[in-house]
C-alpha cells in the first residue's frame, strides 16, 4: 500500500505531501489543477524515465518521496534482499532526486540504485491502468499475463518463460559454433601447421644470439688455424722448435750446475719455462682440433639461422617471440578443442531443455484454456453490471504445434474478443470497441483479478473516460469492490465515481504573488460534498447542485 507520497519542486507543485489511505483513494480537480503531476510523480518512484522539463520554474532540483507498505507483499522481501537493499520494517521508502544539471538520485531504504534496479524492484507493485494501458490491453503479451494472473498460472509462466529463454540462449549459442565450424576447422588445420613448425625446429631460449656469435667465430677459422698451425710449428719443430731449444739449454744447464751450485736457480728456471712451454704446445693442439674450427660446423650454424630467420618473418623478431608465439597458438589451439566439447555439452543441453519447454508449455496451454472460459464468462458479467448487458467477452487461444514457433509467452496465439450487440459476430477487441468501452473492459478485468492478490496498489488514470449517467456510477461501485481486496488510487473528473471514495483528495491551482501553485488537500465530509457539486456542474455552488451531491453520496453508500 502506498502510505504517502512528498513532491519537492515538481512542475507546479513546490511542495505537497500526498496522504493516501486503504481502500478506494479518490483524486479531482480542475482540468489543468495537475493531477497529471501527481500521477507522474508516482511513476517517477516506479522507474518512469525523468526529464529537466519536470523542474519547477526558477529551482535547480524537484524530489519526488514515496512510502509503501509492504507488509502484505510476500514477494518483495526477497526482491530487495537479491538487490542487496536493507528492509528491517515492512517498509519501502523510495526517495528520487532529479537536478537541471541532468544528474539524477535514487535511494532505496536509504540505499544508492540505478533506475534499472528501482524498475526492477518496483514491478508489479502498483498496476496502472490509463488511458495507454487501455491500448495495451490490445497486445497479445498482456493478454496472456491477465489470463495468467486470473488462473493463478504466473508461477508457471515464469518457471516456463526461465526454462524457455535458457533453450532459446543455448540454441542460439549452438547455432552461432555450428555455422563457425567450417571457418574453426580451418583454422585449426592452419594452427596445426605452425605448431607442428616451431615445434619442429625446437628453438631455445637465446639460440638466436648464441649462434649469431658463434658464426662470427667460425667466419674467422680459416685465419685463426694458420696463426696456430705457425705457432705450432714454432713450437714443436724438431730441428729449430722452441721446445727442442729449451730441452738442448736444460741439458747443457744439468752440466753446469754440476760443476757451479749457483747455476741451479738457473736449472729451476728453464725446467718451468720448459714445462710452461709444453702445456701450451698441448693447448695448442687441442685449440686445433676444436669444433669452432671444424668447416662443416659454419655450414651446420648458418644453416639454423637461415631456419630462425624464415620463421621470424613469421612468428617474431626474436626465437623469445617465437616461443611465446607458440604458446600463444597453442593455447587458441586447445580453446578450439574445448569449443568442439562444448559443441557436444550444448547439443545436449539443446535436446534437454527443449524437453523441458515442450512438457512446461503443454502444461501451461492446457491451463490456460481450462481457465479461459472462466475468465471470460466472469469480465462477461462484470460487463453486464457495467452497462454493456449485450456484450459478451471471450477469448480465443490457439497453441502452435511447432515448437520453433512457441514464444517467451508459451505456445498459445491468444486474442480477447467482444460482441457488443446482440446479434452481431465476436470481434477482437481493438477493431470493435470503442475508447470508453476499452475503458470498462479494463476495469472489468481488473475485477475479476483484483481478489488474486500480489499487486501492491491499483492507480486507475480516468477509467471512467467516455461514460457518465448510470454507468459512470457503475464504474463507481466496481472501483469500490476492486478496493476491497486492494488499495486503489484513482483519478476522476466524474462526480458519480468520487461518490464512493473512502478517502477523497482534490487537487486545486491557486496564484501566490507572482507564482502559480498546486495544492493537493484531502477532503472532510462537508468539504467532500461541496467539491462533488463542484463536479457536477454550474458555475457556482447552490443549494441544489449541494442537495444533489449529498444525494449522490447517499446512494453510494447504499
Amino acid at each position: 500500500m502506498l502510505e504517502n507520497i512528498i513532491i519537492r519542486n515538481v512542475a507546479v507543485i513546490d511542495y505537497a505531501e500526498i496522504p493516501f489511505q486503504s481502500g478506494l483513494n479518490i483524486l479531482s480537480g480542475e482540468t489543468g489543477a495537475g493531477k497529471s503531476i501527481v500521477l507522474e510523480a508516482i511513476s517517477l518512484i516506479l522507474g518512469s524515465r525523468a526529464t529537466t522539463d519536470l523542474i519547477r520554474t526558477e529551482c535547480d532540483e524537484a524530489s519526488v518521496e514515496g512510502l509503501f507498505d509492504i507488509g502484505s507483499i510476500d514477494w518483495i522481501r526477497p526482491r530487495l534482499e537479491a538487490f542487496g537493499i536493507p528492509c528491517e520494517a515492512d517498509e519501502l521508502l523510495i526517495r528520487r532526486t532529479i537536478h537541471k544539471s541532468g544528474r539524477h538520485r535514487i535511494w532505496i531504504n536509504g540505499t544508492m540504485a540505478n533506475l534499472t534496479t528501482l524498475q526492477e524492484v518496483c514491478e508489479g507493485l502498483v498496476d496502472l491502468c490509463g488511458q495507454h494501458e487501455h491500448q495495451s490491453l490490445l497486445k497479445h503479451t498482456t493478454q496472456l499475463e491477465l489470463l495468467d494472473r486470473y488462473g493463478g498460472l504466473t508461477a508457471e509462466a515464469n518457471s516456463y518463460r526461465e526454462t524457455f529463454s535458457s533453450w532459446k540462449t543455448a540454441r542460439e549459442e549452438l547455432d552461432r559454433l555450428q555455422n563457425e565450424e567450417n571457418e574453426r576447422q580451418k583454422r585449426a588445420d592452419f594452427l596445426d601447421f605452425q605448431i607442428k613448425e616451431l615445434r619442429d625446429a625446437d628453438l631455445q631460449a637465446g639460440e638466436d644470439e648464441a649462434l649469431a656469435q658463434e658464426k662470427t667465430l667460425l667466419q674467422s677459422a680459416e685465419s685463426r688455424v694458420q696463426t696456430a698451425e705457425a705457432i705450432r710449428r714454432t713450437l714443436e719443430d724438431e730441428d729449430s722448435g722452441t721446445l727442442e731449444g729449451l730441452r738442448g739449454s736444460m741439458n747443457r744447464m744439468r752440466n753446469l750446475a754440476a760443476l757451479d751450485e749457483r747455476a741451479n736457480p738457473l736449472l729451476e728456471g728453464l725446467e718451468r719455462a720448459l714445462a710452461e712451454a709444453e702445456e701450451v704446445s698441448l693447448s695448442l693442439n687441442r685449440y686445433l682440433n676444436s669444433s669452432d674450427l671444424d668447416p662443416s660446423r659454419l655450414a651446420t650454424v648458418q644453416e639454423r639461422l637461415s631456419l630462425i630467420a624464415d620463421l621470424r618473418r613469421k612468428y617474431g623478431a626474436s626465437v623469445a617471440d617465437m616461443i611465446a608465439t607458440l604458446e600463444k597458438l597453442e593455447l587458441e589451439c586447445s580453446g578450439i578443442a574445448r569449443t568442439a566439447e562444448r559443441l557436444n555439452e550444448l547439443q545436449s543441453a539443446v535436446t534437454k531443455l527443449q524437453d523441458q519447454v515442450r512438457t512446461l508449455g503443454g502444461t501451461l496451454s492446457k491451463a490456460r484454456l481450462k481457465t479461459a472460459k472462466v475468465f471470460a464468462d466472469s469480465v462477461t458479467g462484470e460487463l453486464s453490471d457495467l452497462k454493456m448487458g449485450e456484450a459478451i467477452f471471450s477469448i480465443e487461444l490457439s497453441p502452435k504445434n511447432e515448437i520453433l514457433d512457441w514464444s517467451v509467452q508459451g505456445a498459445d496465439l491468444i486474442q480477447y474478443q467482444v460482441r457488443t450487440n446482440r446479434g452481431e459476430t465476436a470481434r477482437q477487441i481493438g477493431k470493435i470497441a470503442s475508447g470508453g468501452e476499452l475503458s470498462r473492459l479494463m476495469l472489468a478485468i481488473r475485477r475479476v483479478i483484483s481478489d488474486k492478490g500480489g499487486i501492491g496498489v491499483y492507480l486507475f488514470d480516468e477509467v471512467d473516460s467516455g461514460v457518465g449517467g448510470q454507468t459512470a456510477f457503475e464504474v463507481g461501485r466496481k472501483l469500490k469492490s476492486v478496493a476491497r481486496f486492494n488499495q486503489v488510487i484513482c483519478i476522476t473528473h466524474i462526480p458519480q465515481v468520487a461518490s464512493f471514495a473512502d478517502h477523497h483528495l482534490t487537487v486545486r491551482k491557486m496564484v501566490s504573488g507572482k507564482r502559480t501553485v498546486t495544492h493537493v488537500v484531502p477532503l472532510n465530509s462537508p468539504e467532500r460534498k461541496q467539491e462533488i457539486a463542484r463536479m457536477l456542474g454550474g458555475p457556482q455552488l447552490t443549494k441544489k447542485s449541494l442537495e444533489n451531491a449529498a444525494e449522490l453520496l447517499e446512494m453510494a453508500l447504499n
